[in-house]
């Protein structure tokens, strides 16, 4: 394994399966980004695309150094991590992903925390610029950023995640069980629970394309939902607790006191979201034999 030209250089990993539409609108953004001084790299881990993904990759080759890695063997984005990972030069990593856009000093700003010394960092994703007002409305915030998930640790987004490799390798790599929700919740809990903090990038921003339809979002939703059921069988004995037995049944009387959201078609998508995450928690609690509900 090739080891990296610089230590101050930054590895981007954006995991791809069938991307055409929009890979190359972060590729323009990273090839407009500002450089940091130790310079980057762009791997793109095909995890089986049969579309033109690879094509528009390869056609930025002039632009970026882009290299295209096939991580094609095992379906699952953390396989694709896996495989971009274990093939970067640089000892910094970042991830983002194929239907997004970095912002100009998303770079930068990583580097810039890395220097400070911090072996995981996050930063906020937002939601205006790729996503019209009614979806944003659907997610009820134009902006999200890191924040403890199920009252348990913090996490940041997997769409806007920096590490070492040499944490990567310490934790040896993302969990590829997760191959269906929280695999960036799961890297970052056991990064944590191995001593090392999480920090906070509040100017190195991705803009993110939410889910654009109805079903889309209560497929995403109830992924979700089965993640957490997931994550709990992974972590009960590190201290994350059981939600409390009352809970499905104040989900329900939300669900019911709030059905008028499934009517109006401006808030139609909040109750959606709820109901698919609450139904995906009783899936997961079935397909990890957990009580998670």
């Amino acid at each position: 394994m090739s080891q990296p030209v610089d230590a101050r250089g930054i590895s981007v990993v954006i995991p791809v399966r069938n991307a055409a539409s929009t890979l190359a609108e972060q590729l323009d953004a990273l090839a407009a980004a500002e450089s940091p001084s130790g310079g980057f790299e762009v791997i793109i881990a095909d995890n089986g695309s049969t579309d033109d993904t690879v094509t528009i990759a390869e056609s930025f080759a002039t632009q970026i150094p882009v290299r295209i890695i096939d991580a094609g063997a095992a379906p699952g984005s953390n396989y694709a991590r896996n495989c971009g990972i274990a093939a970067a030069r640089y000892g910094r990593i970042l991830l983002c992903d194929g239907d997004d856009q970095v912002d100009t000093r998303w770079l930068t700003a990583m580097c810039r925390a890395f220097d400070g010394g911090y072996e995981l960092v996050a930063g906020p994703i937002d939601y205006e610029r790729l996503n019209p007002p009614h979806v944003r409305r659907w997610r009820g915030a134009d902006r999200a950023s890191t924040g403890i998930i199920m009252n348990f640790l913090e996490s940041g987004h997997g769409a806007n995640l920096g590490f070492s490799k040499d944490l990567w390798k310490r934790l040896s790599g993302f969990d590829e069980a997760f191959e269906f929700g929280g695999p960036d919740i799961e890297f970052c809990w056991r990064a944590q629970l191995s001593g090392t903090a999480l920090e906070t990038v509040p100017d190195a921003v991705v803009h993110y394309r939410l889910r654009p339809s109805l079903s889309k979002l209560y497929k995403q939703s109830r992924a979700y939902g089965a993640a957490e059921a997931h994550l709990y069988k992974k972590f009960a004995a590190s201290g994350l607790a059981r939600r409390p037995t009352r809970a499905p049944f104040l989900e329900a009387w939300w669900m019911l006191t709030r059905f008028p959201f499934a009517i109006d078609p401006g808030r139609r998508g909040a109750w959606v979201r709820r109901a698919g995450q609450q139904v995906g928690r009783l899936e997961g609690s079935v397909r990890y034999n957990v009580l998670w509900w």
